[in-house]
């Protein structure tokens, strides 16, 4: 279902460049998205700080989508926090659904 999300989602994100029009997502597809975002923050709750995690769940909660990925891919960075593949593939899906550069997610240290 989630990659059904990375296909139809066209929101220009980085470069703040506007991609061509795709159609919007279906309910479903919205709130399927909102759910990953707002339970991310929680899996990397062993490697980020609370207040860390409290802004990415802040923003997400917000609609602020982008920001809130881009906090946490920040963070994780900034920690050099290990990931495993499959919150890797996660990043990735939800970076590419909202039309974010996924580079910095495979360049996150492997657990």
């Amino acid at each position: 279902m989630l990659m059904q999300v990375i296909r139809v989602v066209g929101l220009a994100v980085g470069d703040w460049q506007p991609r061509p029009a795709v159609p919007p997502l279906s309910s479903r597809e919205h709130r399927e998205l909102a759910q990953t975002l707002r339970r991310l923050p929680s899996c990397f709750r062993d490697r980020l700080p609370q207040p860390t995690l409290r802004r990415v769940t802040k923003e997400a909660a917000s609609g602020r989508w982008e920001k809130a990925v881009e906090l946490l891919v920040a963070a994780l960075h900034t920690r050099a926090a290990p990931v495993t593949a499959a919150e890797r593939d996660e990043l990735r899906a939800v970076a590419t659904a909202l039309a974010m550069p996924a580079e910095r997610v495979d360049r996150l240290p492997a657990r």
